[in-house]
């Protein structure tokens, strides 16, 4: 049985498929509104075989080089985003004192860059996504992707970290997260928060990940933000 996805604003002349329609086989189809958020970041997608063209919404579009992703979680076929260390606001991370810059391939093959951290006290991440292409009625959550190493004393695994959401109108969710049973060496995944996109979530949200003690801090490497629905 085939699925038709109707074509967004056909006579946009920034319109990547104009004049055709999104059809796959397999039943699916990405969400409505993939052409907008890909219109807005001017990139052109090949559509002319859907379901080569749901693969690569799958597997994620760089809307920005090195620093932001949009991609369509195959199973719950909801808008997804991954904010990279680079579109991060990382307190310091231009000074080479107290952060380093390496390169890393994405699971897409492209080069991005992580940030690893060599000292600091005052440690603060933070990030934004604008939500009005999340999809309504949807419950995402926010979690940062990072890796611990092993740096004695100065271990980020002897520290609580403060993990904060803030929504439009400055409402805001905050936790702590211990990270004491967190592996080292592999990348792991920190749980900032959930929230619903409902209509007075349109905006802007903020996510931060923070450590304010005088205790010098040593062998975090961050790669990134990515906002996904829960469960996923």
């Amino acid at each position: 049985m085939e699925t038709e996805i109707q074509r967004v604003d056909q006579n946009s002349e920034a319109d990547p498929v104009k004049g055709k329609e999104v059809t796959t086989k397999r039943g699916t189809t990405p969400p409505l509104n993939f052409l907008a958020i890909l219109n807005d970041a001017n990139k052109l997608i090949d559509a002319s075989s859907p379901d080569e063209l749901c693969d690569k919404l799958y597997a994620g579009v760089f809307l920005e080089p090195n620093a932001l992703k949009y991609f369509v979680d195959e199973k719950f076929n909801k808008n997804c985003f991954i904010v990279f260390a680079r579109k991060l606001l990382i307190s310091w991370a231009e000074n080479p004192d107290y952060w380093k810059w390496t390169k890393e391939k994405d699971v897409s093959g492209e080069d991005i860059e992580v940030a690893e951290l060599s000292k600091v006290c005052w440690l603060n991440i933070e990030g934004t996504i604008q939500t009005i292409y999340l999809s309504p009625g949807t419950v995402y959550e926010v979690v940062f992707v990072v890796k611990m190493k092993d740096e004695g004393i100065c271990n980020m695994r002897n520290f609580s970290v403060t993990l904060t959401i803030i929504f439009p109108r400055s409402k805001s969710l905050t936790r702590s997260a211990n990270l004491k049973e967190k592996p080292l060496g592999n990348w792991i995944e920190i749980l900032v928060g959930e929230f619903t996109m409902l209509p007075e979530n349109v905006g802007d949200i903020s996510f931060k990940l923070g450590e304010y003690s005088s205790d010098w801090k040593k062998g975090f490497v961050v790669k990134c933000a990515t906002i996904r629905p829960k469960n996923h």
